[in-house]
């Protein structure tokens, strides 16, 4: 049997109707970059997480990318992350010009090991950045300590199980 990494066809059809007409409106109206359907799509996302903004961006690694530069990631810096994740994670960690530093995942969760952490911070690391995988949540509490404890920003990701949708939230320590 093959398992597909990202089944789009499958996300798409649970949601075809609702994606047609915004693609319709959007096709109708030529607001194709930053158009009021994107406008409107930002303050929703904003009000359902009670945030005072949001921002639509191409993709979840764009979002990712993106959280990594609001949070000073450069050249040099390291994040802390799992390997046990879609590639994007590293990809958008590179793409800063910091290096990725893997801990271990936990056997029973697959999500980063808390307990691996401490080891791999240096002088070098800006931000952890756990990966809540496939529904099940990393333990954030003894991250959340951690991050506290070395003065780090967290960064959780969400990969769902229909795929690669993408949540970031930046949290300070």
């Amino acid at each position: 049997m093959q398992v597909p990494l990202v089944d789009l066809q499958t996300q798409y059809t649970a949601i075809k109707n609702e994606i047609d007409e915004a693609i319709s409106k959007v096709i109708s109206c030529c607001d194709f970059i930053l158009g009021s359907e994107v406008k409107r799509f930002e303050e929703e996302v904003a009000a359902y997480c009670g945030a005072r903004y949001a921002v639509g961006v191409a993709s979840g690694t764009d979002a990712l990318h993106l959280a990594l530069l609001g949070c000073g990631v450069g050249p040099g810096d390291e994040v802390i992350t799992t390997p046990f994740t879609f590639f994007a994670t590293a990809e958008a960690i590179i793409h800063c010009g910091a290096r990725p530093v893997f801990v271990d995942i936990e056997p029973k969760t697959y999500n980063i090991d808390p307990q691996k952490i401490e080891i791999k911070i240096t002088n070098k690391t800006k931000i952890i950045l756990p990966v809540h995988l496939y529904g099940q949540p990393a333990d954030v509490h003894p991250i959340l300590e951690l991050a506290e404890k070395y003065n780090l920003k967290v960064i959780k990701i969400a990969l769902r199980p229909l795929g690669q949708n993408i949540r970031i939230e930046r949290l300070d320590p």
